[in-house]
């Protein structure tokens, strides 16, 4: 008698089957429906006003692709076994993303497809758990797509061909309301798919796909639609910030798009494969490096890192980490996004203001490490010596690193230069002041004679660390002017990473405050105060700062466990203060 390949008394753990995120769930459907030649994909989020946090009732994802017949639908609900498991081109090659990607989300999925009849099957965990047999139900034919929302508002959601995919009470969603997921669908789809969505060529076919998100209300008879939270056709997010007509355009009417150029032209090249079937097979492997232009960088201040502008080169869309600067694009679809080694501080402003992209075909899965469910390429990474020389590395990874690391090189130093010229431009109308500071009269520290040439010593090291780009004659004068100004804190906006809020350094009788340009805490308060020019707001928010400096230099003590315990205490407030900031400003 043939067995089952697996029992029943584990199925409801299927659920954690590794999908990052609900968003990345959607877009393995939206992937089938590419490959199916939707023109459109809609994704309508059903919200239950009923409840007393509104709970999303359903998730509902419709094509107008070609739909399946039974022979492909008989698969299609199959664990690994679609009808493109071994294509090298192409958008599908795993054939589970169907399945994997709706039980990842909800214990109930419901699959409608029309091609020539309508079919309809389901996968319920709840079902098969209870029954004790892991078995699909067989295909039925089916007269009409019985789902309440589209029979209420008469909706027919396939006209002529296509698939229907929809999720009933989801109960492991990654964003709970449906505001912030129709948010992060539009920014990360937008990004994922943007190629689709402008139009991309494979193989003599062109696939262009818009992709809208339908917020609907149920208050326990009617449905309602949620403008505010419906995003219809989403516009493409290109965090290379080449392409017009972007998410960009929208929220930068100021700038004139693209807003970053490329460096020299994409570089391609061709490699020879053995394919699974031990046949020989060609495929091209590109790669292509932007930096943004310094025109629309100095569009927006001395700190354009400190921006909206800025901060949208820092997260690219992205709604976790940052330093994503590197895109890998499979068969014109984004799969990952990361530094993968080739940042190496974090704390250089000008590293947001570049950005890659790796784009290839299926054929390279396994040797870039593409899992199947299209979230990593886990093979691609900033290589040492050792690693370069090893016969373990495949000839394609050595040739990514090495012509990715030497042209980043050259990037970063136009990037640097670029950054000399603006802060020039504008030190030669400052008065003899470190750039963007402002003083407050704080307490006094230990004051030797201002004439002592240690102390401006120490000063000319510090400025020609972080200001390489001031001549020596010019530092000579803001240090001549830093030591006779009446008071004692000098505070410097400078980027300081994503957790420090300030950091400080004593010389002489002053105390040079280095204030986070990137936290919060200055976003929304010192940075508004100051477009208000509210000088007193603005200076009751550097008082708190030098308080704080303040309490630590007079507490400084002889042991360095209790100091470093202290700047512990220190990182902890300000990452403690910035998801505080975060939170109360994004809710």
């Amino acid at each position: 008698m043939k067995r089952p390949i697996m029992g029943v008394a584990n199925i409801l753990d299927l659920q954690n089957n590794g999908y990052k995120s609900t968003v990345s769930a959607i877009s393995e459907i939206i992937d089938n429906s590419i490959q199916a030649n939707a023109s459109k994909v809609d994704v309508y989020i059903v919200r239950n006003t009923t409840r007393k946090s509104n709970e999303i009732d359903e998730i509902i994802i419709v094509d107008n692709g070609s739909g399946m017949n039974k022979e492909q639908f008989d698969k299609a609900l199959q664990m690994s076994n679609g009808t493109r498991t071994k294509a090298s081109s192409g958008l599908g090659r795993y054939g589970m993303g169907l399945p994997n990607s709706s039980i990842s989300q909800t214990k109930r999925v419901e699959v409608y497809t029309r091609n020539k009849s309508l079919l309809y099957n389901h996968i319920d965990l709840d079902e098969i758990f209870s029954s004790g047999e892991p078995f699909l139900s067989d295909v039925e034919t089916r007269d009409l797509i019985d789902i309440p929302l589209f029979n209420k508002l008469k909706i027919n959601p396939l006209k002529n061909t296509g698939t229907v995919v929809r999720w009933l009470k989801p109960n492991k969603l990654s964003l709970r309301t449906a505001k912030r997921l129709s948010e992060n669908i539009e920014k990360l789809a937008g990004r994922i798919f943007r190629y689709f969505i402008k139009g991309h060529k494979e193989n003599d076919t062109t696939y262009k796909s818009k992709i809208s998100v339908f917020v609907y209300d149920y208050n326990g008879e009617n449905f309602s639609i949620d403008n505010k939270c419906t995003k219809e056709n989403i516009l493409p997010f290109d965090p290379m910030f080449l392409m017009k007509d972007t998410q960009m355009d929208l929220k930068f009417t100021e700038s004139e798009h693209p807003t970053s150029q490329l460096h020299e032209q994409p570089f391609s090249k061709e490699f020879q494969l053995t394919n699974s079937n031990g046949n020989i097979e060609k495929g091209k492997i590109t790669i292509a490096i932007s930096y943004c232009k310094m025109s629309e960088r100095e569009r927006y201040g001395r700190n354009a890192g400190g921006t909206d502008f800025g901060d949208s080169y820092l997260k690219r869309n992205l709604m976790v980490g940052s330093y994503n600067n590197i895109s890998i694009v499979r068969a014109g679809r984004e799969i990952d996004a990361g530094s993968f080694g080739y940042i190496g501080d974090v704390s250089n402003n000008r590293e947001r203001w570049w950005s890659a992209e790796i784009s290839f075909p299926p054929i390279f899965d396994d040797i870039l490490g593409v899992d199947n469910k299209k979230q990593h390429a886990s093979q691609i990474r900033f290589l040492d010596s050792e690693q370069l020389d090893s016969q373990d590395v495949h000839e394609v990874i050595k040739w990514i690193h090495k012509w990715l690391s030497g042209n980043l090189d050259t990037v970063k130093k136009i990037v640097d230069t670029q950054m000399v010229k603006s802060t020039t431009n504008k030190l030669s109308k400052e008065n003899n002041v470190l750039p963007g500071s402002v003083t407050e009269e704080g307490s006094k520290v230990k004051d030797p004679e201002t004439n002592n040439s240690k102390i401006k010593d120490e000063f000319f090291a510090w400025i020609k660390k972080r200001f390489k780009e001031l001549e020596d004659k010019k530092i000579n004068s803001i240090i001549e002017y830093a030591l006779k100004v009446r008071d004692n804190h000098i505070f410097i906006p400078q980027d300081l990473g994503d957790t420090y809020l300030y950091n400080y350094t004593v010389i002489g009788s002053k105390v040079l405050i280095e204030i986070n340009f990137q936290h919060a805490y200055y976003k929304h308060f010192i940075k508004k105060f100051e477009e208000a020019n509210d000088e007193t707001s603005k200076r009751a928010a550097y008082l708190l700062i030098g308080s704080l400096v303040n309490s630590e230099i007079e507490n400084k003590s002889d042991n360095e466990m209790i100091n470093r315990d202290r700047r512990k205490i220190r990182n902890n407030m300000a990452t403690t203060l910035d998801d505080y900031i975060h939170d109360l400003y994004n809710n």
